[in-house]
């Protein structure tokens, strides 16, 4: 999220202003508010705090459209999309507390002098992915624009859609003054980028309003010109473009909404025609001086070995390809909990079986692997093979082998319950780098960051993961779970091993952890599946599991806990009160404890008294 100079409604904001979060610097405004990075000090983690603009902040009827937008979206939980984590308000005004990019935007890579086309295609789709799952959810984002658009760089350049928390507000407008004060404040060139139908009604424009944002986007990045008016098409303006970009951008800018692509799902058909491995990952956006420096060098060594000129370089490239695919199963830049789960690349699964021990208590089950017989627990061994040395299970070095390696406990049909916990001691070991390793990062070939995971796995590529990539880096909790997939940074793993935890209670609360006791805290923002949460992974419980990518991957002491809550309505055995311990502590007899004072009981009743008969003495 790039810097840009304030404008008239920007004003200096206390760094307090808001409770739990310390505003750091402005980084963008707008007719609608400002956005400051700012330290969210419960985590200790940078976040994006954005500040409704306080004259709106008066209306009623905007209000109440702020907090049901903010709910939705709250909802939304997805690769492309920045997800918003907090919302609340000040005495002037609302916020709403939302993931820091750290990255340009769109508008900067759009600038650039050089066009990578199938790069941009590539971008294009993560784009349009992000607001295909935001329509299935009936969220329609209507401010569409370069600016909104964030490149995160940490993440490997891919494109992230921002400001759906108040440019979603449009839907509600309608022709009176609140509408036209957001009209004349939008940043500039925002109503180049909006449908026909929106400029007009924006209350009741639809999703293919978004379509024709998109188109626009596509348009001035293959172009570097929005198209207003009667245009040229993409392949008059740039030689060599393919004349199939044409028919796109064409049907995505129709006038009527009608004849335009009925829905992204569509538009996303017809662009992966055109990028070639479009479920490949992006390499990460060339803007610092160094990453030019190395694309200058890439560009030598590729020139260098096709026309032989150097007989060294060509026998060090030889050894470096050599070495290079004598690594079975290259591992594909997909996120590590996917490349641990998909089983791509880690061949068919080893059973086997492992030191450990089984508990299947009646009101707790538990596994424990490393420490136990050796035949303890059954495992399920992919890719790189695991030992034991001593309590620990290890992942050693990533030589002549699959770059990933996997196990799990095959424990399911006894773990059932709704209350969850895994948690380990893990370490993350990164190998000590090659002059081969440095000549294959400078063309592009770096093998990936190490890493290791606790694991929840379910079936058809479900699952949940902690991720530890060592120490002084960013702990990470991803998961995939159907349609709902996302990553989550937290807090950054501390020296040697870390205590992770995984925790799941009878709601369906997902929590992440590093420390232990005291120490223990929340690695980043609870994850919400619900009630009978295990469904989210499929036909059965999930699987705890072990993962690592490159390096030597350590997990020690890694015990699964399932529980099973009390049945509603039921309840748990009275303990007995102090009073009644304090006395049998003082072995007063039964007969003593009585209260001081007791009702009397009550008098026996008088029996009526026969007269005597007559001629009869008293007695």
């Amino acid at each position: 999220m790039s810097s840009i100079d304030p404008t008239a409604i920007s004003r200096p904001r206390t760094p307090d202003l808001i409770s739990g979060y310390h505003l750091e610097k402005l980084v963008g405004s707008g007719g609608m508010g400002e956005v400051h990075k700012a330290t969210q000090l419960s985590l200790g983690r940078t976040v994006a705090v954005k500040l409704l603009n306080p004259e709106l902040a008066k209306d009623p009827a905007f209000i109440a459209r702020f907090q049901k937008e903010a709910a939705a979206l709250a909802a939304l939980s997805h690769p492309h999309i920045v997800s918003i984590v907090d919302k609340g308000k000040t005495e002037t005004t609302y916020y709403l507390v939302m993931e820091f990019v750290d990255g340009p935007s769109l508008r900067e890579l759009i600038r650039a002098p050089e066009l990578d086309v199938p790069g941009a295609l590539r971008r294009m789709l993560e784009i349009c992915r992000a607001i295909e799952y935001a329509h299935g959810r009936g969220v329609i984002h209507r401010d569409l624009k370069p600016e909104n658009i964030l490149l995160d760089q940490q993440a490997g350049g891919i494109a992230k859609v921002s400001d759906f928390g108040l440019a979603s507000f449009l839907a509600d407008a309608s022709p009176s003054s609140r509408y036209a004060l957001t009209s004349t404040h939008v940043s500039m060139g925002t109503l180049s980028y909006m449908a026909p139908e929106q400029r007009v009604d924006a209350k009741n424009a639809d999703a293919r309003a978004d379509i024709f944002s998109l188109g626009v986007i596509l348009y001035e990045w293959l172009t570097g010109e929005v198209p207003l008016g009667t245009f040229d098409l993409p392949s008059r303006r740039r030689q060599g473009m393919d004349p199939r970009l044409d028919d796109i951008v064409t049907r995505c800018l129709k006038p009527d909404p009608e004849d335009r692509y009925p829905s992204v799902t569509a538009l996303i058909a017809d662009l992966m025609v055109l990028v070639p491995g479009s479920l490949a990952s992006m390499a990460p956006v060339k803007l610092t001086r160094f990453q030019r420096f190395r694309e200058g060098v890439r560009k030598v060594v590729r020139t260098t070995v096709r026309v032989a000129a150097m007989a060294t370089v060509v026998a060090s490239v030889g050894v470096l390809g050599l070495a290079w695919w004598n690594t079975s199963h290259p591992l594909p830049q997909v996120r590590p909990g996917s490349a641990l789960t998909s089983g791509l690349g880690l061949g068919p699964p080893l059973k086997t079986t492992g030191p450990g021990r089984l508990e299947n208590g009646h009101e707790k089950r538990a596994v424990s692997v490393g420490d136990g017989p050796n035949d303890g627990v059954a495992l399920v061994v992919a890719g790189r093979l695991v030992s034991f040395e001593e309590k620990t299970l290890v992942f050693p070095p990533a030589d002549g082998q699959s770059r990933v390696g996997r196990t799990h406990v095959d424990v399911t049909p006894r773990m059932a319950g709704d209350i969850a916990s895994l948690s380990a001691r893990v370490r993350t070991d990164t190998p000590e780098k090659t002059w081969a390793d440095h000549a294959l990062a400078m063309v592009g070939r770096a093998p990936p960051q190490p890493a290791s995971a606790l694991l929840l796995m379910g079936s058809d590529s479900r699952y949940v993961a902690l991720i530890h990539k060592g120490p002084d880096t960013p702990l990470e909790l991803e998961w995939s779970l159907g349609e709902r997939t996302g990553t989550m940074l937290g807090l950054a793993a501390p020296e040697g091993e870390a205590v992770l935890e995984l925790k799941v209670d009878a709601e369906g609360i997902l929590r992440a952890y590093v420390g232990k006791g005291r120490d223990q805290r929340a690695i980043a923002e609870p994850l919400t599946l619900g009630p009978g949460w295990m469904e989210h992974f499929g036909d059965a419980p999930p699987e705890p599991g072990f993962g690592c990518i490159e390096g030597t991957c350590r997990a020690e002491g890694f015990t699964y806990t399932v529980r099973q809550s009390p049945p509603p309505g039921t309840t748990a055995p009275v303990p007995p009160t102090p009073v009644v311990r304090a006395v049998a502590a003082n072995t007063v007899p039964a007969k003593a404890v009585t209260p001081k004072k007791a009702p009397p009981p009550p008098p026996p009743k008088k029996q009526p008294v026969k007269a005597p008969p007559k001629g009869g003495k008293k007695r």
